[in-house]
């Protein structure tokens, strides 16, 4: 079956058998006349028919490549110019001594063509057409039928009929099976080249579909040269480290990473998993999850995965603290009933003593020091069993704004407020489904944590705003809406080794501290079903974030 080319193949082909055909041509009219030279006088040679050929080509092969941009049937066009070939051939045979003439192989070389350009149909139609037109050439020349004069040595002897005949059979025979194996040579070419170009698509597509999925992964992949510079960065790296690929091509990866590779002089070894720090291009601090492999090449000699643990970190962190939280409930709540009872009986037995004994100067001191440190061990076992298990009371919708307003009014009046200037930001009619008196505890004792981080004085602000839930980090409410309330101060600050304790049960930077305040906090906001989080600065300050489920459909007005 023939398979045409395709037509920007067949024009390149047209335009190189353009010069192709020219040179072959001219080479072979100059080797024939030199053969003839040598065998007769220069005066004795007819060279114009050879001018006129030679114009007569230049000018076909100048109106070829003229005609080649404008032609719409490139195949018609072809088969013009080999049908001209032919004609052309015929003509140089035909002046180069006819019966006699060395060129009769011209044929060839248009059959040739002719298959290379049209597959084994043009190759067929060139052996027709040369074939039809060399015999006639033949009969007509040897029976002279055509004029001598038009020849370039007109000096042959008349060749015996027999070896006519044969040169002419011989050279039929030829042309006919030069066309079939150079057609089938250009079908199984076409068909290489078809099949080849097939394989290169499958290549390229299987390319862009790797990039693909590289490109949409959600890790981080990062591939380094062998000088352990970067040389490619996708898209989900871009997003978990804030650079782009701009800004770290071909850049050592130490600069970009530097608890990565330690100094920068070698990786870690293949298959090795990490968790580092990472400072964002933002300069927000997270963790990433590293793992290392070999690669291939140069310029992707080792290979890194990473991930944002951020959030796998957080959860950790919270689920050990649960874990903590769930220990000394039960812990508190056998405290309770076996020192509870006898701390009673001690408080009250005190008490009797103080009313019956007549008491002064040092011995009453030391008596109300006693009552005084009795009341508070009966409150820190108080604070353990609101810490453990915060009362079970009916949540109802609840004004979290309102409570806040009226714990600050309360704050305001105690000595520990006596420094410090207080400023309300808060927007009332904010519903949240819970308990007044737990969120009221909530807000003391964030405020009392604030007053003992200035104790020079200082700024309390406390501001509320509605949030949407895709922002907030710890939530099991349904609803889409959050009421967020800030509460900062402009004291001492938290140290950042610090920040991810202050929630953990029995921790606290004072010495006369339980360290249940703000854990007490954190249970309470968690069993309304809200988050609470922290950013401190040492010396500028710190904010408590408390984000909370809001009632819908609230009032937007």
């Amino acid at each position: 079956m023939a398979h045409d080319f395709p037509p920007n193949v067949l024009k390149k082909k047209l335009l190189a058998m353009m010069v192709l055909r020219v040179v072959i041509a001219l080479a072979f009219l100059g080797i024939t006349t030199w053969f003839q030279a040598r065998e007769y006088s220069y005066a004795q040679l007819n060279l114009h028919p050879l001018y006129a050929i030679v114009v007569t080509l230049g000018l076909l092969t100048i109106g070829y490549a003229l005609a080649l941009n404008s032609v719409r049937n490139l195949r018609l066009f072809t088969f013009v110019q080999v049908t001209i070939d032919m004609a052309l051939v015929t003509v140089i045979v035909f002046v180069t001594g006819g019966t006699q003439s060395y060129l009769p192989t011209l044929y060839f070389l248009s059959i040739i063509g002719s298959s290379i350009l049209l597959n084994k149909r043009g190759g067929y139609y060139a052996a027709s057409v040369s074939s039809i037109s060399y015999g006639v050439l033949i009969d007509m020349d040897f029976y002279g039928m055509l004029p001598a004069r038009y020849k370039v040595v007109n000096y042959f002897p008349a060749p015996a009929w027999k070896h006519v005949f044969t040169t002419v059979a011989t050279n039929i025979l030829a042309y006919f099976t030069v066309a079939y194996l150079t057609g089938y040579l250009a079908e199984k070419t076409f068909m290489a080249e078809k099949e080849l170009e097939a394989k290169e698509i499958d290549f390229e597509r299987l390319e862009v579909l790797n990039r693909h999925i590289i490109e949409n992964i959600t890790s981080g992949i990062m591939t380094l040269d062998e000088n352990l510079r970067v040389t490619s960065f996708n898209r989900a790296a871009e997003a978990v480290t804030g650079y782009t690929l701009k800004d770290v091509y071909y850049r050592p990866v130490h600069d970009i990473f530097p608890e990565m590779v330690g100094d920068g002089s070698s990786p870690p070894p293949a298959g090795m998993r990490l968790e580092k720090k990472f400072r964002r291009s933002d300069g927000r601090e997270i963790f990433l999850g590293l793992m290392f492999s070999r690669g291939q090449g140069r310029d992707a000699s080792f290979i890194v995965i990473f991930q944002d643990l951020t959030q796998v970190k957080a959860l950790e962190d919270q689920l050990r603290r649960d874990e903590k939280l769930k220990a000394l409930g039960e812990l508190s709540i056998g405290i309770a009933h076996e020192i509870r009872n006898p701390l009673a009986s001690i408080s009250g037995s005190i008490q009797v003593l103080k009313n019956d004994l007549k008491l002064d100067g040092e011995d009453l001191r030391l008596m109300e020091i006693v009552l005084r440190e009795t009341d508070r061990l009966n409150q820190l076992i108080t604070d353990y069993l609101l810490f453990a298990r915060p009362a079970r009371e009916k949540h109802e919708s609840v004004d979290i704004s309102s409570v806040a307003s009226e714990t600050v009014k309360v704050f305001g009046n105690c000595a520990e407020a006596a420094k410090i200037g207080i400023r309300c930001e808060l927007t009332g009619g904010m519903f949240i489904l819970g308990d007044a008196r737990q969120l009221g505890q909530v807000f003391w004792n964030l405020f009392l944590n604030a007053a003992h981080a200035m104790p020079d004085g200082g700024d309390l602000t406390i501001s509320s705003r509605i949030i949407s839930r895709e922002n907030v980090k710890s939530a099991d409410a349904d609803s889409s809406l959050s009421v967020e309330i800030n509460v900062a101060d402009t004291g001492e600050g938290i140290k950042q080794e610090y920040l991810e304790k202050i929630f953990d049960p029995f921790f606290s930077t004072k010495d006369s501290g339980t360290g249940l305040g703000l854990a007490i906090v954190h249970r309470i906001i968690e069993s309304h079903g809200g988050g609470i989080d922290v950013k401190s600065s040492v010396g500028k300050g710190s904010v408590f974030c408390i984000t909370l489920p809001l009632l819908e459909p609230y009032p937007f007005h």
